[in-house]
């Protein structure tokens, strides 16, 4: 894997950790947030899944 791929995957990862806490915080109440986790899941597994 390239160190660009490394840093994107890093980088994807972060945000589904900020988005978790964000919903988290919320009390897992906010269905918003809750569609914008599973598309941050989404990017990542798509991305790793390019390599």
């Amino acid at each position: 894997m390239h160190c660009d791929d490394k840093r994107t995957l890093y980088a994807l990862k972060k945000e589904i950790e900020k988005k978790w806490d964000e919903l988290k915080d919320s009390g897992f109440k906010d269905e918003t947030l809750l569609k914008s986790l599973n598309e941050a899941f989404l990017d990542y597994f798509e991305y790793k899944n390019q390599g």
